[in-house]
């Protein structure tokens, strides 16, 4: 936990000092070998970057669980092949990235591997298949509280779903 919230906030300085998405991943991929060689340790990483007005998306993963895009009845899986960040000799690794379009209604929803489970994740795709958008809230409850009714581990369980929904203007 220490170590995550650690490499959120870098991540957030990075970012927020300007660093393209990819570059900032890169240099906190680089701290984290650093760190890993002494310590052992590693982090996954799952960044969305999302333009608002254009819909267009871009999710940047190290070892993170799949991310879910759904859009219509259509659920796509998103996955890394990338180790988490930390684990690559050197830290000289990149991220594994996606970009997709996102239209009004369509959905992308984040989970941590307590929610996405080492089983099939077949049950978590028809669940967003059949969201109707009503609240997102309550469907990543949902989704929560059936990984845990499946037994996915002791691991923690995370989902966050964002829907797109087109501006009203208010003029």
């Amino acid at each position: 936990n220490r170590e995550s919230s650690e490499a959120v906030r870098l991540l957030e300085q990075f970012l927020r000092a300007g660093m393209e998405p990819e570059e900032a991943l890169r240099t906190l991929a680089g701290a984290l070998a650093l760190q890993g060689e002494e310590t052992g340790s590693f982090t996954t990483i799952d960044l969305l970057r999302l333009d608002l007005f254009s819909g267009n998306a871009s999710v940047y993963k190290f070892g993170a669980a799949p991310t879910y895009v759904k859009k219509g009845n259509t659920v796509t899986r998103v996955t890394s092949a990338t180790l988490p960040a930390g684990l690559a000799p050197g830290g000289g690794s990149v991220p594994d990235l996606s970009r997709f379009q996102l239209g009004p209604g369509d959905c992308v929803l984040m989970v941590t591997d307590g929610v996405a489970g080492t089983g099939g994740d077949v049950w978590l795709r028809e669940r967003l298949r059949s969201f109707d958008g009503a609240s997102p809230k309550d469907i990543a409850r949902i989704l929560i509280d059936e990984s845990t009714r499946r037994g996915g581990g002791e691991d923690d369980r995370t989902a966050i779903l964002l829907r797109m929904d087109k501006r009203e203007d208010k003029r």
